[in-house]
Parts: structure tokens; C-alpha cells; sequence
């Protein structure tokens, strides 16, 4: 219960500082959810097989069998990671870090957002303290009158 009433003191008077990071964790947990319900949730979920690329078509292996996936491009590579569903080896991507950099900013940027606003929330009254003790006044009310 302490404890409750000392983080509640941190954030007196940050209500909007709080809402703006709510809103953006909430953003944040929305795209994680897009990027778990689409194309690219096999590159964080999926299992990795190694294959070879020829002319635009990844070759793989799953137990046994063989199967293909479009890769974009005309290249040929040796060895490449795709990731696939084991319970349905056919649905695979091939690895790519620009989706696994997107994915990441598109979860990490509105979070780390998020914490910047809840930290610049709960210092706000210890800076208004200071610089209110800087002007000789220990009232919090005086920081709201223009000079």
C-alpha cells in the first residue's frame, strides 16, 4: 500500500504525461498483435531449416520432403534460413533483416516513446521544486505566475 501512494506522489499533476504513455504502450501493443497476425510472424515464431536460394525460388528440406518459397530477387546463395510453420511446412519466409528491423521499431519506438514521457512525468514536480527553491519560494503555486 506504501508503495502504491509513493508512485502515485511521482506522478501528481502528470495525467497527461501518463495518458500520452498509456496511448503509446497501447500503440505498441497493437502493432506487436499486426506483426504476430501477419506475414512476418513466422521470422519470431517459426522454425529454422537451412536452404538454398536459385534464381529467385529457396529450396528446403522439412522431414523429408521438399519444398519451395518465393524469395524476392534473382540471386543464388548456397545457404539461407527460412523459417516455416511445422504444422504446415509450405507457409515459410525467407530471413530478412529489414522485417526483423521494422518489426522492432515499429513495437520498441512507441514503447521506449512511452517510458521517455513517464519519466519526463514523474520528474516534473521535483523540477518544479528546485526551481522554485532557485527563486527563494517553497510555494508550488508561485511557478505558475509569468514574470
Amino acid at each position: 500500500m506504501f508503495v502504491l501512494a509513493r508512485i502515485r506522489g511521482w506522478f501528481d499533476g502528470a495525467g497527461w504525461f501518463v495518458a500520452g504513455a498509456g496511448l503509446l504502450f497501447f500503440v505498441a501493443l497493437l502493432v506487436a498483435l499486426l506483426v504476430l497476425q501477419g506475414g512476418s510472424r513466422l521470422l519470431w515464431t517459426g522454425q529454422a531449416v537451412t536452404g538454398t536460394e536459385q534464381q529467385g525460388i529457396a529450396y528446403y528440406h522439412w522431414q523429408g520432403q521438399s519444398y519451395t518459397v518465393d524469395v524476392r530477387g534473382y540471386g543464388s546463395s548456397p545457404a539461407i534460413t527460412v523459417y516455416l510453420d511445422p504444422g504446415n511446412p509450405s507457409d515459410a519466409v525467407v530471413d530478412s533483416t529489414a522485417s526483423r528491423v521494422t518489426d522492432g521499431l515499429g513495437v520498441g519506438l512507441p514503447v521506449l516513446a512511452g517510458i521517455a514521457l513517464l519519466i519526463v512525468g514523474g520528474t516534473r514536480n521535483d523540477r518544479w521544486k528546485r526551481r522554485n527553491a532557485k527563486r527563494g519560494t517553497d510555494n508550488f503555486w508561485i511557478s505558475r505566475i509569468q514574470d
